[in-house]
């Protein structure tokens, strides 16, 4: 599959308002970006490699129980859940100061979430909220007023 993208790529002729058409049928919408944060790209660089996780699609059940025979009853919901979780690279402070531009600390109950879904391989959208976001330092360098702050975990969850 993978090598039939790259090829579908590669290969495309065909360019219609962005999206790639293959000869096989397939098409690609990808527009080079991964997360929109209330609109506004989130810059890929500050995410660690290898440590996006998109779980798109979640299934959402009302009340599950096991009765007494330990068979197991789902009431599934309509409406699915994604998240979203990555690390950081380690932040010095200009970065981090990006970090917390999209992550409002005024408001962080809310927030708008545009996502690469692998599912469908398109983009989608919901409304998240986004967990606390702990802070560690690595070090400070008092001559250069500069912070090195750990990696940083971050985690999106829809509503």
């Amino acid at each position: 599959i993978r090598r039939q993208r790259q090829m579908c790529i590669r290969d495309s002729t065909w360019v219609i308002l962005g999206v790639f058409v293959c000869e096989e049928g397939m098409i690609m919408a990808f527009e080079g970006w991964l997360l929109k944060i209330n609109g506004t790209v989130f810059p890929t660089r500050l995410i660690a490699a290898e440590s996006l996780k998109i779980t798109p699609d979640q299934i959402m059940d009302l009340d599950p129980y096991r009765d007494a025979d330990g068979v197991l009853h789902r009431t599934a919901l309509p409406h699915t859940a994604t998240s979203i979780e990555f690390t950081t690279t380690a932040l010095y402070l200009k970065d981090a100061e990006i970090l917390n531009s999209f992550l409002p600390h005024d408001n962080r109950v809310k927030c708008q979430v545009e996502y690469w879904n692998p599912n469908t391989s398109s983009y989608a959208s919901g409304a998240f909220y986004i967990a606390d976001v702990p802070y560690e330092f690595y070090m400070v360098d008092e001559e250069k007023n500069e912070i090195l702050y750990k990696p940083i975990k971050v985690t999106f969850t829809e509503y």
